[in-house]
């Protein structure tokens, strides 16, 4: 059966040769029409790019994409400051547009006068703020150049009582905590270094000598509201320091002494 099949088609199929003379035997005229003329301009169509891929994302599900967060700069915080400046200062303009109507004129001076008001309270702070660090200075050499100049603590405790009798109690505070640096410093319970602090001493004195931190504390209190918190010093609080005063100096002599 498959014998008969194969013969039946090599029978009905041409044979090579009968192809070439049928090729050879063709029009010969449209044969050389087609060799001798120009090449076909007909070039294959290029996909484009952009298209597919654009098609294959905006399938859904298909990618997982991730976009990277944006990178923001870093506001300073001045910038902070100001903005927020900027924004109450609107806020405060838009609530008086909104309840006063005024004309432009007025608009634009009292514009004006507030700015003129937050620059002279701006100005007043730095002006505060300059005579807290000369203050800061003033009181730190007023201990400083005494204790430099190795003066007697005797001799800064008379100074403090002439301030103290002529009402000048915060420069009586000053050379009074002054001579109690002085006094212990001699003694040897604290090193009265000039760059040294308050709490500096005070420390220093807790490790040697306990007891006396209380009066060492009674001196310090109104050398510190003086100096520091610019406020005034009465006459109690003068006697208070005078006598915690007479208390280390005892205690100070005792223990040189000794």
């Amino acid at each position: 059966m498959i014998a008969a099949l194969v013969a039946a088609t090599a029978v009905a199929a041409p044979s090579r040769e009968a192809l070439v003379e049928r090729w050879l035997h063709a029009n010969p005229a449209h044969r050389a029409e087609r060799l001798a003329g120009p090449p076909s301009r007909v070039r294959p169509r290029t996909p484009d790019l952009g298209a597919l891929a654009r098609r294959e994302l905006s399938i859904p599900g298909r990618y997982r994409l991730t976009l990277a967060p944006a990178h923001v700069p870093p506001v300073p915080w001045w910038q902070r400051a100001w903005n927020w400046i900027a924004g109450r200062w609107d806020d405060l303009w838009r609530s008086i547009a909104s309840r006063a109507h005024v004309g432009e004129r007025a608009a634009n001076a009292i514009g004006y006068a507030l700015l003129a008001l937050v620059g002279l309270t701006l100005l007043a702070v730095g002006v505060r703020l300059t005579r807290n660090v000369q203050r800061s200075r003033r009181a730190r050499r007023a201990i400083a150049e005494p204790l430099e100049a190795g003066a007697d603590p005797d001799a800064l405790y008379r100074e403090a009582c002439y301030f103290a009798n002529r009402g000048e109690f915060g420069n009586a505070a000053l050379r009074l905590f002054a001579a109690a640096v002085a006094a212990l410093s001699r003694c040897g319970l604290i090193a009265g270094a000039p760059s040294a602090t308050v709490g500096d001493l005070r420390a220093a004195l807790r490790a040697r000598g306990a007891p006396l931190v209380p009066a060492f504390d009674a001196v310090a209190a109104p050398f510190v509201q003086t100096a520091y918190a610019e406020r005034p010093i009465d006459a109690p609080q003068w006697q208070t320091a005078a006598t915690a005063f007479d208390f280390l100096s005892s205690r100070a002599e005792s223990r040189d002494k000794a």
